[in-house]
């Protein structure tokens, strides 16, 4: 009996950290099916002939690479910020943190992403990823969601705290995962704002801002804000990597 090679699936991510993520990531790819490679700047060799790709989450890409959608300037109230941090320590955190681009991972991730798109091979965008794929293609980004949001907490956090909406009868998105809504997790603090010409919004969340994109031609491609990874105890999240390790293995 000739036995079957698992499909081989590029998992993008940092030179530094991002080991949290990747753990996950990789955890789903091997419930599924598949067999995570990770791939970093540092160890990425030009090789792109993969089965399937993941474009990770991480730091902001870098504003070469995107454009950037014009939002009014918007004063929250000190009662709105003070209640983010209280209900989103990863909030609070994030007033902490250093703002850092990753230029070099930007260009090693677009090579995957147009590899992938023109060798029709399954790509699945997270958070970052997801915005990498729509800024590549000519879409362009809210540098931050706090415009948009006013003054309604910003929520940051790995559990489920959000529901996405589908904006579309029938999408890719609602036969991956089902019908009914998404409970989704938000760790970013950037959106996708209009979509590129070749993908369209199929998802959003109740605050308006765009969660689900996909190809316009294709049922290979698929970009999600939230990290589907961390949320693996969930069915419906756990059905994004089946769908990739299936389209893979096609």
């Amino acid at each position: 009996m000739t036995s079957i090679s698992k499909p081989r699936i590029a998992i993008t991510g940092p030179n530094k950290s991002g080991n949290v993520a990747w753990f996950f990531t990789a955890l789903n790819i091997r419930i599924a099916g598949g067999k995570p490679i990770r791939v970093t700047p540092e160890s990425f060799d030009g090789a792109l002939d993969y089965d399937g790709v993941i474009i990770g989450g991480g730091s902001d890409i870098h504003p070469e690479h995107f454009i950037k959608e014009n939002t009014a300037p918007v004063t929250r109230s000190f009662w709105t910020q003070l209640k983010e941090c209280l209900l989103y320590p990863m909030e609070l955190m994030s007033h902490f943190s250093s703002h850092q681009y990753d230029k070099e991972r930007d260009d090693m991730e677009i090579q995957f992403i147009h590899y992938a798109l023109d060798n029709n091979l399954p790509l699945l965008g997270i958070c970052r990823g997801h915005q990498l794929l729509n800024a590549e293609l000519g879409g362009s980004m809210y540098e931050s969601t706090l415009p948009l949001l006013k003054e309604s907490a910003r929520i940051r956090s790995a559990f489920p705290r959000k529901t996405v909406l589908y904006t579309t009868n029938d999408s890719l998105i609602s036969r991956i995962a089902g019908d009914d809504p998404l409970k989704v997790n938000a760790i970013h603090s950037q959106a996708v704002a209009k979509p590129a010409k070749e993908l369209k919004v199929t998802g959003k969340e109740e605050a308006g801002i765009n969660q689900v994109i996909e190809s316009k031609n294709s049922d290979k491609v698929l970009g999600v804000q939230w990290h589907p990874e961390y949320l693996f105890y969930m069915k419906a999240h756990r059905k994004i990597f089946s769908w990739l390790i299936r389209e893979a293995i096609k």
